[in-house]
């Protein structure tokens, strides 16, 4: 469902939803405050009273505001939000295509649908090596790492197989709506991808640093009758059957 006031654009859908998050967190971070503020009022009170007592009212009046203060900053911090970080992902890899489509060298469509579905398509990217599907994921955690066991992608503890299989779905559903193959890519940002060169191959997809994915595209060998006119031709087929997301 659309919203009004989003833009389109890589990571819009991500954007919506995070937003939409934030503000269910809000809301009950306001019901709990018609619970939690009374209560830290008493403690900040009693606080700044007991410190008064042995001090200064100047040191009960600060012991009082910091009791407070950081009873209303563990009431209010926001929690992780990976929608956010999902849209900030998309926006980084799309400013990583960017040159390409000023040089002429690729064609580009951010966030699309997947009609009959809940899910997007976060970029296509049409070159004169023909049509690949872009996968964004924004592995940024400092306490996991990225590793191939067994043939499987590990993020962490968590293996990846299914989001892997997902990606191969999605690339299929772009291939049916535009009667052409779409190559499944995923662009890894912050965790290092553990093979040479930063990229690897498993169950059908090519995972690669973000960093490194303007080269891979660019290093393709081209596909005969992908010219210029065979991408715009493609990117209007995408733009009807494969709308925006947001």
């Amino acid at each position: 469902m659309a919203t009004a006031g989003y833009r389109g654009g890589a990571g819009a859908s991500a954007r919506r939803m995070a937003d939409v998050a934030r503000a269910a967190e809000r809301a009950a971070q306001h019901r709990r405050a018609k619970v939690v503020l009374p209560l830290l009022t008493a403690a900040a009170a009693v606080a700044g009273w007991a410190v008064a007592a042995v001090g200064s009212w100047q040191l009960g009046l600060v012991a009082g505001l910091v009791v407070a203060g950081l009873g209303v900053w563990r009431l209010y911090r926001r929690a992780r939000n990976s929608w956010a970080v999902g849209a900030a992902g998309e926006a980084r890899t799309a400013r990583l295509l960017a040159p390409l489509v000023r040089r002429g060298h690729a064609v580009i469509l951010h966030d699309r649908a997947v009609p009959g579905s809940r899910a997007n398509l976060d970029h296509l990217v049409f070159t004169a090596a023909g049509a690949f599907y872009i996968d964004t994921k924004n592995w940024t955690s400092k306490r996991s790492r990225l590793t191939v066991r067994g043939g499987t992608l590990w993020y962490g503890r968590y293996a990846q197989s299914r989001a892997l299989q997902t990606v191969v779905w999605e690339a299929g559903q772009a291939a049916r709506a535009l009667g052409v193959p779409v190559r499944p890519v995923v662009a890894v940002h912050g965790a290092k991808v553990p093979a040479p060169h930063g990229r690897l191959e498993l169950q059908g997809v090519t995972v690669v640093e973000a960093k490194r994915l303007r080269g891979l595209l660019q290093s393709l060998p081209p596909r005969p009758g992908w010219d210029t006119a065979r991408m715009a031709a493609v990117r209007q087929l995408a733009e009807r059957t494969l709308p925006p997301a947001s």
